[in-house]
């Protein structure tokens, strides 16, 4: 910079000279320096001129120097370094600085200008620079080196005189330091996570580990059905007991440990009887000692911890207690706040009224679906539902009349649909039904077979109901999502207006297809229209 700036200084009348070195990387003018006798007064609009540059680039196309319109400047230029010209430097055709006269006209510089076009000034300052970057990253990564030897020197030191702390403590302060980081460590553990699975395994990992047991289990009724949901941690060299909480008598036990509202000791069942558990069922998990540690927030029961010891009895005191009843207390805050994300998510994602997936749900699924089923070359199929006559079952029957046909439609469909499918209330009395890799004759079979399901299934206080249905498939009928289901849609109306309790599928020929069976109609359906007996068409 230096060399270039003397050398325009001395190649031209210049009162001062200013070389800006542009940073593709920042899209900023990284350094800056000035040269000449009024270097100190040029220095002063620089950093106003590198803003203006910044924003508006020197023309690339034209290699000569342009005179800056100082108009456009917040603050006035001294008089003595008016006019302001800038030569850009170009490098493989990239901007990498500008040269900045001050004080002397444009026409002026046509020698600097011929002068500058011979020399090899961009390639000088583009390697220049990138030497100068290079030497600046080193520097800082020889500090940051420096820096980390400081640390790790300070943590070595910091780690001996800990080594020699703890080693001086007595057995019992060391017990209560593992367990006041083990407290503390699934503390942590349940705030950063909702996943319930990994939180109660590391839970009972660290437990058992630290308390040095046989066994440490974490054992939950879950109610529809009700079964045990079980982890478990065992030592080396002890079995595990898993399987037996699956039986009839593990859930019993269970059962009976979830009622418990203080913690309650467990004497080896050989010796003793343990009141009200089943004494043949504790032998055959086969332990000396053991403790039930129940999970309790606001008053409910969430499950128990469970701790053995296979080889010795082991006495529990005080201490012990105190701290796995904070060990329960956080993880009874975690089995809440993992549920409460559960039925959070379930709720975003669920209809309230009729328990299938809601609208955002369905419309994300479509969507993936649609994807996948494009790019392996799959059928997708969609079959748009819709109750009829509803607003005549309100008028008649009432709103809460006009909720249950709608919840009924909805039971029926996740009742009768495949594990792959994927039915959803689409909004007010409408619903849709998505079936993956399902051509258009499955589709229509199962569309016809739940139109008829819900046709010969009353609902409570109002008797049979009826709906009209669409189907729609692609590659047949659609390339695109929105045209799909508009196809769906167009089938659906065609099949509300010939009768409806109808399915009709979407085609160029014909969108009609007419139901096997004939005589059904639905509540409210006026003159008793009935369906016809026809094959597809």
């Amino acid at each position: 910079m230096e060399i270039i700036g003397q050398f325009a200084v001395s190649a031209s009348p210049a009162e001062a000279v200013a070389i800006m070195i542009w940073d593709p990387d920042l899209e900023d003018f990284s350094d800056r320096e000035c040269f000449g006798a009024k270097k100190k007064q040029l220095a002063g609009v620089v950093q106003e001129l590198t803003e203006s540059f910044r924003d508006t680039l020197p023309d690339a196309a034209s290699q000569k120097f342009q005179e800056v319109d100082e108009d456009e400047l917040d603050s006035a230029v001294p008089k003595e370094l008016s006019p302001l010209c800038v030569y850009p430097l170009y490098y493989e055709k990239e901007l990498c600085a500008c040269l900045l006269i001050a004080g002397v006209e444009e026409s002026q510089l046509a020698a600097l200008c011929q002068d500058l076009s011979h020399m090899s000034c961009s390639l000088v300052i583009t390697h220049a620079w990138e030497y100068r970057e290079l030497s600046r990253e080193n520097q800082r990564l020889r500090t940051r080196y420096e820096e980390l030897e400081d640390r790790i020197v300070s943590m070595e030191e910091q780690t001996r005189k800990l080594i020699h702390d703890v080693m001086a403590k007595d057995a019992l302060r060391t017990k209560h330091t593992e367990r006041e980081r083990l407290v503390y460590g699934i503390s942590n553990t349940v705030r950063s996570s909702l996943e319930i699975e990994s939180v109660l395994q590391r839970a009972v990992d660290n437990i058992g580990s630290t308390y040095q047991v046989s066994r440490c289990l974490v054992l939950r009724l879950e109610k529809v059905p009700e079964t045990v949901e079980i982890y478990e941690y065992h030592s080396s060299g002890i079995s595990s007991i898993r399987e037996h909480f699956v039986s009839a008598d593990g859930l019993h036990f269970v059962r009976a440990a979830s009622s418990k509202q203080a913690p309650q000791y467990l004497a080896d069942p050989n010796e003793t009887v343990q009141g009200d558990f089943d004494l043949e069922f504790l032998k055959q998990l086969d332990y000396r000692s053991g403790l039930i540690v129940p999970l309790i927030m606001r008053d409910q029961s969430l499950g128990v911890l469970l701790l053995q010891d296979a080889i010795v009895p082991r006495e529990w005191d005080i201490d012990d207690l105190s701290l796995l009843g904070a060990l329960a207390d956080q993880l009874s805050v975690g089995i809440e706040n993992a549920q409460l994300h559960a039925e959070k998510k379930q709720q975003a994602v669920m209809d309230e009224l009729t328990g299938v997936a809601n609208r955002r749900r369905f419309m994300e699924v479509y969507h993936l679906e649609f994807e996948r089923a494009k790019r392996y070359s799959e059928n997708l199929s969609l079959v748009v539902f819709d109750l009829d006559f509803l607003k005549k079952i309100n008028d008649t029957h009432g709103h809460q009349a006009g909720d249950a046909a709608i919840r009924s439609i909805g039971k029926l469909l996740k009742q009768s649909s495949r594990a792959v499918d994927l039915p959803a209330r689409y909004g007010g009395e409408e619903f849709c039904l998505l079936l993956p890799n399902t051509d258009l004759a499955m589709a229509a079979q199962i569309a016809e077979r739940a139109r008829k399901l819900i046709n010969e299934t009353p609902v409570e206080g109002l008797g049979p109901i009826s709906a009209s249905v669409g189907v729609a498939c692609y590659p047949q009928h659609a390339d695109e999502p929105e045209s799909l289901f508009e196809r769906a849609d167009e089938a659906l109306y065609e099949a509300k207006r010939t009768g409806r309790n109808r399915v009709c599928l979407a085609g160029a020929v014909s969108l009609e297809y007419i139901s096997q069976d004939s005589g059904s109609q639905g509540t409210g359906a006026p003159g008793g229209e009935s369906t016809s007996s026809a094959k597809p068409i």
